[in-house]
């Protein structure tokens, strides 16, 4: 594991945002965000109403925070297909954060102050990102980046971490 600036042939530990990050504690840390957590505050739908699984979503109202996303990647982003249930978009997450291919981004989240310590995760097969609060172990999205890695790597102090193969 290393950032990106440095000899890609040798084995690193870094600080950013007053955090260590170290060779041991990248696998760690993506082995914790893979038990997929959300939290548990409401967030308000802002979009329009929506039907999913059966479930009127009016505009204005307060959801569950995984729920939020999982109907604004499917009907507002259309990054999933209608049908798609929370279960998959966790799988695909998942499979996002454990997967040998995938890059790991390492950031300040900016709409903090300060900013918060944040793990990013894309799949460029898959096209898929995770992006993880390791501060406070939850999950903060999962979506479809359309300018892909560069997204990660246009946040505060962002690192790309190599994983050793």
């Amino acid at each position: 594991m290393m950032p990106d600036h440095e000899n890609a042939s040798e084995q690193t530990s870094f600080e950013i945002l007053g955090h260590l990050i170290t060779p041991e504690l990248v696998p760690a840390i993506m082995r914790k965000a893979a038990g997929i957590r959300w939290g548990t505050h409401l967030l308000r739908w802002r979009y329009f109403d929506v039907t999913h699984a059966g479930i009127q979503v009016h505009r204005g109202s307060l959801i569950p925070t995984a729920t939020w996303h999982l109907i604004k990647r499917v009907y507002v982003d259309q990054d999933w297909p209608v049908g798609t249930t929370l279960d998959r978009l966790n799988a695909d997450a998942r499979a996002t954060l454990l997967a040998d291919d995938s890059e790991i981004w390492v950031y300040g989240y900016y709409r903090t102050d300060p900013p918060r310590l944040q793990w990013g995760v894309w799949n460029a097969t898959t096209g898929i990102a995770v992006v993880y609060d390791s501060e406070a172990d939850l999950i903060a999205t999962v979506f479809k980046p359309i300018d892909g890695s560069r997204f990660f790597a246009g946040q505060i102090s962002a690192v790309q971490i190599y994983r050793p193969r």
